[in-house]
């Protein structure tokens, strides 16, 4: 298309005569200077977002329609600027022209903030391409797009020529009417999915695929409903997919390839069977796979064998392990020392990464110390599979046993394979555990000891995200499966009866026999879809935390449950597709001792009734769950020692519940992401006077805060970041005396203050440089200017907005 077509053509044109028009009537007339100052701050204001949408717009090719639009706005404000000259003496014209200006300004406030964006989503999946294009932009990244693909960690050596290699194999034309097939085989930890993802980042490769590169992680247990679910939403405007089983998901797999035309790449990582492969197969000689696997199948004779290191690499990766950033020179360890740990870690990727963190600003007797752990009992090279896991767990072995550090480590092995593990949940555990702070300080820096020693990997830290309700908020870390294996298997060295940490997976209908009785103070339970919901007959009364993991519509309590008196974290988390009904939730006295429970993606309207009456419970978190009128017809009863609630991406809040806002003892308060959340009952200020944190962060629909906000004392700290539609702050905020920081980037339906905020001393706002100006001259203000993240806030925009523009989207179709 032209470039005359695109809305980005036009953009900076438009805007710069109307700020010419304005400088220039300015300097011409005293009249109307207030009112053009107003429009010209707008502009200025709002330049960042037009430079912005002239980028993204390139990418978007949006139709010459839309920009006609944006170009008659700019060229109706134009000209209404330059009429001000014509303006003399006249009283009635000159107050019918200002508020011409009045409402100029205020469409134009409307335009930027919600008509433009609204003109950007009618193709929200070209704005999800486009929001990764600009990211891979702002890293540096020249490669184009790709679906799923993660982003590279850390450094990568020695691979360049595998990548070579394996570009050949897959860059090669197909024969008939099959798709091709390339594997990359080698044993865990070899460097598979690095090599994998860094093809998907090569710029020949995206040169032929495009668009269409798709990255799915399939692991030991497969999902192939919730794999194709995630290969399929970003491509289909936010639709929702509810297969069946997952012949209907492969199937749908099929008909969205044979929608395509051109080239695609499918990249299935961590398959454990050939059979996988075979049903994500169709006919089609411009479809490729590529998936890797520990296992070499005879049947795809396209296979790369991804050997290991060579002694040069393998050296150079451990250094970088062991010696980056770490303080201690490695002038001070000697260089035949590092030879021999080198040759200990089999030049295997992972371990040289493991062992080389382990062993990172320690001294020298550390090193030897590992030496000889590691040296005792060496295996063969041939037995790969089996020396590596075994030189792991020897090189744990520097830890104290009982040391807090390893023991967070083993605690990650209490989830599932290939899962983000939060933050936030693991703070709850560790607050109760090792005695961690609640501001999530101290859980903080165990994960970046963790990660800093590469036993697990914590995921990117959204830019500008503020730690208001703790500083694990909106973190989390994973862990690489071949350490998640040696973490089960470390916790369990003794009968399974007297383990501390008992973690059971059941891959299948039944569960394992159990003893009758267990000394656990940690008990994890993994299910999958098949479970058949019969559970043992055991009894665990040691139990202090208990985390379920399941994927299915309904899921059965374990009746074992019932006798855990000394009980005090629960986590019930679903990683399947649907939401999951509860059942057989405990009665009272039955968890009296529960102080937090952590629910995600389950309807609570089965077990409003039992938390109400959970009398020392202190937090309680609801993630992605159907909440509905779950508290709005019970009265707490007990909940009276509830200090914290944190209610995250739960779409279906319309309201903040009445009976909640009962609770006269919550402290924090954490709302956020729910996306239809669009009131605040007068009773919330009212009642809930011993609030301290206040975050509503991402509520775009919440319009405005209660006045009885006022009421709140001791609220130190309020979140608005992202409330787009917030049109006003309460008339009597400048009455919260305790009121400390406000964080308001992204609020851009905000046009003015109350003029009680002068009253708040002192006072930190934290902003973009947008909302900036509403706080200029305030004395008793101190700004912080965050940069502002414009693809967060489309992002943000594309949620709010993707179920209308999915139901048009199927209505043309």
């Amino acid at each position: 298309m032209a470039a005359e077509a695109l809305i980005g053509a036009g953009v900076g044109d438009a805007v710069s005569k109307l700020s010419d028009a304005i400088i220039h009537v300015l300097k011409t007339t005293w009249q109307f200077r207030s009112k053009l100052t107003q429009i010209q701050e707008t502009i200025t204001s709002n330049k960042l977002i037009f430079d912005e949408i002239e980028k993204l717009i390139e990418e978007l090719d949006r139709p010459k329609e839309e920009k006609e639009k944006f170009v008659a706005q700019m060229k109706g404000a134009e000209a209404l600027v330059l009429k001000c000259e014509q303006i003399k003496w006249r009283f009635w014209k000159k107050y019918h022209h200002a508020l011409k200006l009045d409402d100029l300004n205020a469409s134009l406030l409307r335009f930027c903030q919600i008509d433009l964006q609204l003109m950007m989503m009618r193709g929200v999946m070209d704005l999800l391409v486009a929001k990764d294009v600009q990211m891979r932009m702002m890293k540096g990244d020249a490669a184009r797009w790709s679906s799923g693909t993660p982003l590279l960690k850390g450094v990568v050596i020695g691979f360049d020529d595998r990548l070579r290699d394996l570009k050949a194999m897959v860059l090669k034309e197909a024969s008939g009417d099959e798709c091709s097939v390339v594997v990359v085989s080698a044993a865990g930890g070899s460097g598979k999915t690095t090599l994998a993802t860094m093809l998907c980042h090569d710029s020949a490769i995206q040169e032929k695929f495009g668009r269409n590169i798709y990255f799915a992680t399939i692991s030991e247990i497969p999902n192939l409903k919730i794999a194709v679910q995630n290969l399929l939403q970003t491509n289909q405007a936010g639709q929702k997919f509810d297969f069946i089983n997952d012949d209907e998901a492969i199937s749908q797999w099929g008909r969205f390839l044979a929608e395509k035309k051109s080239e695609t790449l499918l990249v299935l990582d961590d398959v454990w069977s050939d059979s996988i492969i075979k049903r994500f197969m169709f006919k089609s000689n411009n479809y490729k796979i590529l998936a890797t696997s520990r296992f070499t199948f005879t049947k795809f004779p396209a296979t790369y064998q991804l050997q290991l290191l060579t002694p040069q690499d393998a050296t150079a990766l451990f250094r970088h392990s062991a010696f980056s950033e770490c303080g201690i020179e490695d002038t001070d360890i000697p260089d035949d020392l590092v030879e021999k740990l080198v040759k200990c870690c089999k030049q295997h990727p992972l371990a040289l990464t493991v062992i080389g963190g382990l062993l990172k600003g320690t001294n020298i007797t550390n090193w030897l110390l590992m030496l000889k752990n590691l040296s005792d009992g060496q295996k063969s090279v041939l037995d790969l599979d089996e020396s590596i896991p075994h030189s792991l767990a020897r090189s744990l072995e520097m830890f104290e046993e009982n040391s807090v550090i390893k023991q967070c480590y083993l605690d990650l092995g209490l989830f599932p394979e290939d899962q983000k593990i939060s933050a936030t949940m693991l703070m709850d555990m560790w607050v109760h555990l090792y005695k961690d702070d609640e501001e999530g300080l101290e859980t903080m820096n165990r994960l970046f000891e963790l990660s800093y020693k590469n036993l697990a990997t914590l995921l990117p830290i959204r830019k500008n995200s503020p730690a208001i309700a703790n500083y694990c908020d909106e973190k989390g870390v994973m862990q690489h499966d071949l350490m998640r294996t040696l973490s089960i298997h470390l916790s369990s060295k003794e009968p399974m009866e007297h383990r501390k940490r008992l973690i059971i997976n059941a891959n299948g209908e039944d569960l394992p026999q159990l003893p009758h009785t267990v000394d656990a103070r940690l008990l994890s339970i993994s299910t999958d879809e098949r479970f058949c919901l019969k559970w043992n007959d055991i009894e665990a009364p040691k139990v202090e935390v208990l985390v379920l993991n399941f994927m299915s519509k309904t899921y059965l309590l374990p009746q074992f449950m019932q006798t855990m008196e000394c009980l005090k974290i629960l986590i019930i988390t679903n990683y399947g597709y649907h939401f999951s009904e509860l059942q057989n939730f405990p009665t009272l006295p039955s968890l009296s001792g529960l102080t937090t429970l952590r629910l995600e993606h389950v309807s609570i309207s089965s077990i409003s009734t039992s938390i109400l009456y959970l009398p020392h419970l202190k937090k309680l978190s609801l993630i992605m769950c159907k909440i509905g009128n779950s508290f709005s017809e019970h009265t707490p009863n007990k909940l009276q020692t509830l200090v914290e609630i944190d209610i995250d991406s739960c779409d279906d809040l319309i309201t903040f519940p009445a009976m909640l806002c009962k609770l006269v003892g919550l402290r924090k308060l954490s709302v956020t992401n729910c996306l239809e959340l669009s009131s605040l009952s007068e009773e919330f200020g009212k009642t809930l006077t011993n609030l301290e944190v206040l975050r509503l962060a991402s509520c775009s629909k919440l319009a405005m805060l209660p006045e009885s906000i006022g009421n709140m004392q001791k609220l130190k700290v309020i979140d608005l970041t992202d409330c787009l539609n917030l049109q006003e702050l309460p008339a009597d905020i400048g009455e919260l005396g305790c009121l400390r920081m406000i964080h308001m980037r992204g609020c851009t339906g905000l046009s003015e203050l109350p003029s009680s905020v002068k009253e708040l001393s002192p006072l930190e706002v934290v902003c973009n440089e947008e909302i900036s100006f509403l706080w200029k001259g305030m004395t008793n203000v101190v700004v912080q200017l965050v940069e502002e993240d414009k693809l967060a806030t489309f992002w943000t925009i594309t949620k709010a907005y993707s179920r209308e523009l999915s139901l048009d989207m199927q209505i043309k179709m």
